[in-house]
Parts: structure tokens; C-alpha cells; sequence
């Protein structure tokens, strides 16, 4: 039965400010979940929501809100990932907050079989990883994409503005004509015209990422059909329902799957065996939450590397007990990792805790 549950918000500084379509990030609050049952068992999870609703419709805020309602859901229950999803069922939406509490009950699953996550959910021992690159001044993003490369990085996902991108992107494909690159809109593209999208039609990349905001499937659907481009869906995608309404509207032909952002491993699993070309996207998360969506990544069937990098790639300081790193091109998963309680403790501004 769940005892306790401790909600840690922990900022993390970025080396470097992460430039996306919508705004700049300099440090990064993040959740920290320890949940605790009767018998002493223990898991964890992370909660990454930001603290602006500039992604999706949760925050920081909103993620300590659903949780305490969460947390009196399930008081003094015992609860099973199977089971979850209809203990919470009377929340509607909030599937960040959600898959914070599904990942901790998974590693709660995991411990009471005497198993490391990792063996519970039968993953792989490694992920083949993409690198992510903000399009700031041009002669840092070109060393940066020639850093990748060299680092054996086989997809490269390019994020700026709508009025950055297109001058940005001519110079880039001549310095690097057959680098595979890809660009991330984030929804931000909803005023540009057909023209604009044919001239990135024109630079061969291996997709172009969420151009509309989140439930605009009709207007993607028509713009698949004028691109040779694939579109991938990101914030569209909720739900194995989501991937439904894109494949019946020929809205994309790519989903990235985020398991935060769909409420869990359980839906990500189930999306997974959808059939449509997939990928796996990072929320610029500490250790703890990347261990967990990489676990997903390194099951079979992704169709493009994941969308990851290792532990030093972002912050200052991370919460693993276990550095993560990318050699290669490619990102070995231990068997298992630890939060580092003492860098929690220590960084953290505030911790809630909710008690039977």
C-alpha cells in the first residue's frame, strides 16, 4: 500500500541556454518524485513539466497539484501499473504528473521481483542517440553539428524560430549537403505560408517536426500532402487514440513518443505497437527520467536513433548516482542507477511531502 510520497523541485543550470522555437532556457525546475509504500518499497520518478506552459498545457505547478490528488486516489491502496490508470482515471489529462507516479510504481514492481528495472521491462543494453542543436550564432551551430558528427551522431535535430531557420538551414546543407538533419518547429509554424515549407522541402531532411500546434491535425494533413517531407508529431501525440486521428488524416507519417508527455511507460507501450515509424524525444530531463525514457529507446522497433544525449550533455550537476554517456553514437544503459539523494538534497528549493 502507498505510505509516502516526497516531491522534491530541483533546478538544474543548463552549460548552455537551450534555444527552442519558444523560448530560451537558462535553468530547468524539474520534479523529483520518491514514493514509498507500507513494506518499505521504493520508486522513483520524475516529473518534467516546465514551468511555463509553453510545451504543453502542465507546469511545474500543475504537476504538485495533480500529484496531491494523485496521492489521495491511492493512499493506502495497493496499486499495480496495470491498475493505475484507473485509479487516476477521474483526472482528466495531466499525463506528466501522471507518468512521474507510473514510472515510481514500475520501479516499485520492478524491486518486488527482484529485478532492475531495466530486466523488468526487458530492455536493451544500448540506444543509438540523435543530438539536438539550437540554431543561435551560425558559426557556433556549425561547429556544433561537425562535433556531432564527429561523435558519431546519426541524426541531427535542428530547433529555432520559423524566421531563423530558413536562411540558417541554406547555409548549413552547403557546408554539410548529406548531414542527416531534421528540424523541430515546436507548433511555431502556423503562420508561415506553403511557399516558406517548400523551400525546406528542398534541403532533404529526414522530417520535419510538429509545424502547427498540438490539435491542428486537419492543417497538417494538408500540408503532408503538398511536402515530400515527412511530418513527425510530437506535442499532437497524447495518446494511442492520437496516433489514430494522424494515421486516418495522413497528418504524419512519424510520431516521436515521449513517455512523460503521453502519461506513462504503459501508453507508450501500447503506442509502440501501433505499427507507425516511431522515435523516442527527451524533455531536457536529469539523469533519473532519462534512464527511464532511454530504457524505452533501447526496445526494438524505433525507426530513427533517440532523440538523447548522456548525462553531461546539459547540466551543471545531474541526480544520478551513474553518469550516462554517449560514445560513439551510441549510449550504454547500466543495469541500474541510483539517484544521488546528497545533490538532491543539496540543490533542491522545496520538497513536499504527502503522508498517510
Amino acid at each position: 500500500m502507498i505510505k509516502r510520497a516526497d516531491l522534491s523541485i530541483v533546478p538544474l543550470t543548463f552549460k548552455h541556454p537551450v534555444v527552442t522555437a519558444h523560448t530560451v532556457l537558462s535553468v530547468r525546475r524539474t520534479v523529483i518524485l520518491r514514493l514509498e509504500t507500507v513494506d518499505g518499497a521504493v520508486g522513483v520518478g520524475e516529473g518534467v513539466a516546465f514551468e511555463t506552459p509553453w510545451y504543453t498545457e502542465e507546469t511545474t505547478q500543475s504537476m504538485i497539484d495533480t500529484s496531491k490528488l494523485i496521492f489521495n486516489l491511492l493512499k493506502g491502496k495497493t496499486v499495480t501499473t496495470d491498475m493505475f490508470p484507473d485509479f487516476v482515471s477521474s483526472i482528466i489529462g495531466q499525463r506528466m504528473a501522471k507518468a512521474m507516479w507510473e514510472s515510481a510504481l514500475w520501479e516499485i514492481e520492478a524491486r518486488r521481483a527482484n529485478k532492475s528495472l531495466k530486466s523488468h521491462l526487458n530492455a536493451g543494453d544500448s540506444v543509438s542517440c540523435g543530438r539536438t542543436i539550437g540554431i543561435g550564432l551560425l558559426n557556433q551551430t556549425m561547429h556544433s553539428i561537425e562535433m556531432a558528427l564527429a561523435d558519431g551522431f546519426e541524426r541531427i535535430k535542428l530547433k529555432a524560430s520559423p524566421n531563423e531557420l530558413l536562411p540558417a538551414l541554406g547555409e548549413i546543407r552547403t557546408v554539410f549537403p548529406d548531414a542527416p538533419l531534421m528540424i523541430d518547429l515546436n507548433g511555431s509554424a502556423s503562420d508561415q505560408p506553403i511557399e516558406w515549407f517548400e523551400q525546406i522541402d528542398t534541403h532533404r531532411l529526414l522530417m520535419i517536426e510538429q509545424p502547427y500546434p498540438s490539435r491542428q491535425f486537419a492543417k497538417s494533413a494538408t500540408l503532408q500532402q503538398k511536402l515530400k517531407t515527412p511530418i513527425c508529431l510530437d506535442e499532437s501525440i497524447t495518446s494511442y487514440d492520437d496516433v489514430e486521428t494522424m494515421t486516418q488524416l495522413g497528418a504524419g507519417k512519424i510520431v516521436n513518443i515521449k513517455p512523460a508527455r503521453v502519461g506513462g511507460f504503459s501508453e507508450a507501450l501500447h503506442i509502440r505497437k501501433h505499427g507507425t515509424p516511431y522515435w523516442v524525444g527527451g524533455m531536457y530531463e536529469s539523469g533519473i527520467g532519462r534512464y527511464h525514457t532511454l530504457l524505452f529507446a533501447s526496445l526494438s522497433g524505433s525507426s530513427f536513433p533517440a532523440d538523447m544525449s548522456g548525462t553531461s550533455a546539459y547540466f551543471e550537476q545531474d541526480l544520478l548516482d551513474t553518469p550516462l554517456e554517449v560514445e560513439n553514437g551510441k549510449l550504454t544503459l547500466p543495469d541500474s542507477v541510483q539517484p544521488d539523494w546528497d545533490v538532491i538534497e543539496q540543490l533542491r528549493e522545496e520538497v513536499i511531502s504527502l503522508q498517510t
